[in-house]
């Protein structure tokens, strides 16, 4: 299990999260979202689409993400999830296949 109570405990602090995906040409694009929506079967976070085309568009065409989860509360701590992204409905579905901490 990659997503541990450890970062389950940030999820519910985190003000906001940064997700990143890759072009075909290999360029970044991040965009900062809300809250997770939930978290599905241990690793797997929801987050609900507002918009959202190019991030869309990157996961349809390679499905590469990464997602930073971080708080200031009760002191600086956070993590980068790496994983795989695919669209459902109205959400964007990642599921985490690394963690690495950052704070």
């Amino acid at each position: 299990m990659v997503i541990v109570d450890d970062i389950k405990e940030i999820i519910s602090k985190a003000p906001f999260i940064p997700i990143t995906t890759v072009s075909t040409y290999g360029e970044p694009h991040m965009i900062v979202v809300g809250k997770v929506a939930e978290v599905r079967d241990g690793d797997i976070l929801a987050f609900g689409i507002y918009k959202m085309t190019i991030t869309q568009q990157n996961i349809k065409d390679n499905a590469k993400m990464q997602v930073i989860i971080s708080t200031t509360e009760g002191g600086p701590k956070g993590f980068r999830l790496e994983g795989k992204a695919f669209i459902e409905d109205k959400l964007v579905l990642f599921k985490a296949e690394k963690a690495e901490k950052l704070l």
